[in-house]
């Protein structure tokens, strides 16, 4: 198994109800003219870098709604979600883990995955107070 074969059968089995997972690409792209297009090259005039993502970005992102109370009674909520996966012996890199950090320091739920059960702990598997 891979971390693509692992992260998309996480989305198949979570994102459904009241929770919404989304497959989040973080990285370097470039943009530019097209000048030759071939199977095996681009060639851009003008190229221009595209940063994507933040610095950690976790491979799944989104949310899961929970129920919590208001003025008027318990009203839906939705926090978000991030899970960083992980198979085999690969390791969450420092901006990785600092990303995982921040969003459980500010509410979320997050952590890495090594398995659809792992996601399921991050989902639901422990009390969260707002």
């Amino acid at each position: 198994m891979s971390e693509t074969d692992l992260y998309t059968e996480i989305l198949t089995e979570y994102s459904r109800g009241t929770t919404r997972l989304f497959r989040q690409n973080a990285g370097l792209a470039w943009q530019g003219t097209v000048i030759k297009h071939t199977p095996q090259q681009l060639i851009l005039a003008h190229p221009r870098p595209i940063k994507m993502g933040v610095p950690g970005l976790s491979d799944l992102g989104g949310w899961t709604t929970m129920a919590v109370v208001s003025e008027g009674g318990l009203v839906p909520a939705a926090i978000y979600v991030a899970i960083e996966c992980k198979w085999g012996r690969r390791r969450p890199t420092t901006e990785q883990e600092a990303f995982i950090d921040v969003v459980q320091r500010a509410g979320g739920r997050a952590g890495i995955a090594r398995s659809v059960e792992d996601a399921g702990h991050i989902l639901y598997g422990f009390d969260h107070t707002i």
